[in-house]
Parts: structure tokens; sequence; C-alpha cells
């Protein structure tokens, strides 16, 4: 049997040939997106899994500090975060939220953080003909098999700590259907779970039969949870909100239909984030508001805002609802269907 390991020189870094998923062991918990060109410094080999070693810098307003399973920083931006090759440098990697790193140092608003994981062999670099491998056997044949294929940038949302995962089915990095809404983390809560309203909160609502949730990132012993049913409306304490004359779904469907039109939409904040490559339809830099909505629609929108608007907004709290009126920029993303809109001004809070 052939190793790659035995090809590489122990600890010196590559770049990886194709992008590739950046899972927390071999088929485990999907933890980042690598770009091609990533610089990373391989180790082990299991199967055609290869270990690796990734360094890079991300914005520190996005992460925050933790003490779980041995690391000290975690991503607890909505959504993930960029990582870079240096402080606003190049873009090597998207890490979902929940991803824990070791801290290495800090530069400004940056801070340079570090983390061990597994990726697809075939995502390296092929080493040369004659490096080796198959020597004895006159035809020079290698072991590759078919690699796992990697995941597409998205807006997900995934939970790296010991107590969810032994609730959450674990996924693999296999393609997933593009769209916020389908990469979402989903469990089965128990008959007889106890709803609260926060952590350490009063209960509000007892589930008499296994449902299915949306899950979120953990805090201590707590899993926040989004669960959708029905209710009849007379239960209801207020008249819901009509639903907007021009709809997301509608615009994802014919995203070329609605190109400059104004609407009022009723959007949920989720998190303050700025435009990268991943997002060519934003000028790079430009900050936005990742969105729910337009209410009572769930599905994501980026909100292009000024510096001046992002500044005046920047007491946000997440999930505070905005009445904004906005232009339609784009129906959706290269890689998502995410509307992408420009504030025009916020109307109601």
């Amino acid at each position: 049997m052939c190793f790659l390991v035995s090809t590489l020189p122990a600890q010196q870094p590559v770049r990886l040939a194709q992008a590739s998923a950046f899972v927390r062991e071999p088929g485990g918990t999907h933890l980042a997106q690598l770009l091609t060109g990533t610089s990373i410094t391989p180790g082990r080999t299991r199967g055609e899994w290869v270990e690796v070693r990734l360094e890079g810098w991300i914005w520190t307003a996005s992460t925050a500090p933790t003490t779980r399973d041995g690391f000290d920083l975690v991503v607890s931006a909505i959504g993930g975060e960029n990582l870079r090759a240096a402080p606003d440098g190049q873009l090597i990697a998207r890490a979902q939220e929940g991803m824990l790193f070791d801290r290495m140092g800090t530069r400004g608003a940056w801070t340079r953080v570090r983390r061990g994981g597994w990726i697809a062999r075939a995502s390296l670099p092929r080493p040369p003909a004659a490096a080796g491998l198959g020597a004895g056997t006159g035809g020079g044949t290698t072991n590759r098999g078919a690699a796992p294929t990697s995941v597409p940038p998205r807006d997900t949302v995934v939970v790296d700590s010991q107590a969810t995962r032994d609730t959450v089915p674990q996924t693999s990095p296999v393609p997933a259907p593009a769209g916020p809404e389908r990469a979402e983390r989903r469990a089965t809560l128990r008959p007889g779970t106890m709803l609260h309203r926060n952590a350490d909160g009063e209960g509000i609502a007892e589930i008499r039969g296994a449902a299915e949730v949306v899950v979120g990132a953990s805090d201590r012993d707590w899993v926040p949870v989004r669960l959708e049913g029905w209710v009849r409306s007379s239960d209801l304490a207020g008249s819901p909100p009509p639903p907007p004359a021009i709809t997301a779904a509608q615009v994802r469907d014919q995203p070329e239909r609605f190109l400059g039109e104004t609407v009022a939409w009723r959007l949920q904040f989720l998190a303050h984030q700025r435009a990268d490559e991943l997002r060519p339809e934003m000028p790079p830099g430009q900050p936005y508001l990742l969105t729910r909505g337009p209410l009572p629609e769930t599905g994501f929108v980026y909100v292009m805002v000024s510096r001046e608007q992002a500044g005046g907004l920047a007491g946000l709290e997440p999930l505070d609802v905005l009445e904004a009126s906005v232009v339609i920029r784009a129906g959706r993303t290269r890689y998502l269907a995410t509307p992408v809109v420009e504030l025009v001004r916020v109307t109601g809070k």
C-alpha cells in the first residue's frame, strides 16, 4: 500500500490544488471551506484523508473567548467569518459559526488563529511521478481512490461542541443544495421537552410529540433551536403582518425582473458583515447587514449599507427587526440564492 505522507516533506506547507472541506476528523463535522491555493501544513494520512494545520487571520469582532475542548477562541459571527492570509489580506477560507481555534496573537482589529483538522487527500498537489510511489512494481501505480467532494461556499450554522455532537446528527463534507436554508443543522426533540425563553430562563412551552428543529451554537449545556409549526389564528395575540408586495421568493425565482425596484421590507438583523470574493455582487469590503426576511419569510437577505449608515446601525442586536426601504441590486449571488439589496433608509424598528 502507498502512503501520500511519505512523498511530502514533514511539516512543510503546500498549496491546495483545489478547494476542500476542512473537517474535525475524517468524515466528521464540517468546520470550514478552504479555497484553492490556500497554504496548509500536511501531516499523517488516514485512508483518503490528510491531517493538516490551518493558520490565518480573522476579524476579532467576529470571535469570542471560550474554553471548550481546550481551545480559547470561537467564531461567534452568525453565518461564519472569513479567514485571511494576513490582516485584510488574501482570502483563504470561510470558517463556520462555532468553529474553535487556538489564538496565536493579535494585530489591530485582527487575530491570528490556528487549528488542526482533516481534508480530502485529492485536494493536495499531486506528487511527482518519480517520487517512488509504486516502486518495485514496475507500473508506478498509486492508490488514490475516490475522494470526497468538497462543499460549495455558503452561509451555514455548524455547532462544534461535544454537547451537541451527542444529539445532532453528524454531517460529512459532501455536496449540499445551494442556499442557507438547506444548509442548516437539524435535530429532533424528544416528546416532553420543555422549550425555554433563553438559557436558564423560564419555560414557555412543552413539546408533546417528536419535533424537528434547527440547531444553533450551544451555550454551556443549552442549545438554541428554531421550531416551525401551526397555531389557530384565534390564538394569536395580534394580527400577523401582511406579506410584502414583492417577496424574496419572487426575487430569487426571477432574479432579473425586479432589479432596481424599491421595496419596503421588514428584516430581522443577524450580523454586521463585509463583502469579500465569495460575494462579487458587492464591492470588496462593502459593509452589509446579514438579515432574514422579508418577514414572515425566513431566507437570508444581504443589505448593503454606507459606512455612515453602518455607524448609525452599530447598536443593533441580533434578532432586532427593522422596517426598511431598500433597492433590489441582485436577485441572488453567484453561490447562494440570497438577494442583495441596498438600504435607502430605515423607516422603523
